[in-house]
């Protein structure tokens, strides 16, 4: 059972650090090779729309921007995080993942390092359904549950957050059953990368 309050205050109490640590050793390998595998999938962005939901920082945002996206809707519960975000180009939503409502429509949406920390992964991906458009691509990273994994899991119970650990089976059937038809998978270290379509599609 996810904690949401624990889960908030451990963002908001590390977030000025946050971005900083993300790039030492050994996270900085970690984000390099999730990252350019994240980008891939995504395709080409040029001039694109697009929904970082649980941007944190703005690690991904940043990228996106940099690779010529139009713009980009960075969206998080986390206030303190997303003062960390100066960027044009980048729109600053603060909204809960699992109950936000926004009018736009998406070309590609990006959930990456997010549906652990949520108390209904399917609620976040039947919302980010909502506000995508028809030939949407959703590319996910989530941690996977092998040894790698499950010793990410212990080193958040440090601080009194029990992530969810997803097997490739495990999210693929929440995407299909959350309206996602997957494309491909990935597997990068610890972390299930995931390109998925509206059904249909």
């Amino acid at each position: 059972m996810i904690n949401k309050k624990i889960v908030y205050s451990y963002f908001d109490a590390n977030a000025e650090s946050y971005t900083q640590n993300s790039l030492s050793f050994p996270w900085s390998i970690i984000r390099n090779k999730e990252s350019k595998e994240v980008l891939n999938l995504l395709g080409n962005v040029k001039n694109k729309n697009i929904l970082d939901i649980g941007c944190g920082t703005g690690y991904y945002s940043r990228l996106l921007i940099k690779k010529n996206a139009k713009k980009v809707y960075a969206l998080d519960s986390s206030k303190k995080m997303l003062k960390n975000i100066n960027t044009k180009g980048i729109i600053k939503i603060n909204q809960d993942a699992e109950k936000f409502k926004i009018k736009n429509k998406f070309d590609r949406v990006i959930c990456a390092g997010l549906l652990e920390f949520v108390g209904s992964a399917e609620r976040v991906l039947a919302n980010i359904r909502k506000c995508s458009k028809k030939n949407c691509k959703l590319v996910i990273l989530c941690p996977t549950d092998n040894f790698l994994a499950k010793l990410y899991k212990i080193y958040h119970l440090k601080n009194n957050i029990s992530i969810k650990l997803f097997s490739t089976h495990k999210i693929e059937n929440i995407l299909n059953s959350s309206g996602w038809q997957v494309k491909k998978t990935k597997r990068i270290i610890f972390s299930n990368i995931i390109l998925a379509n509206l059904k249909n599609e």
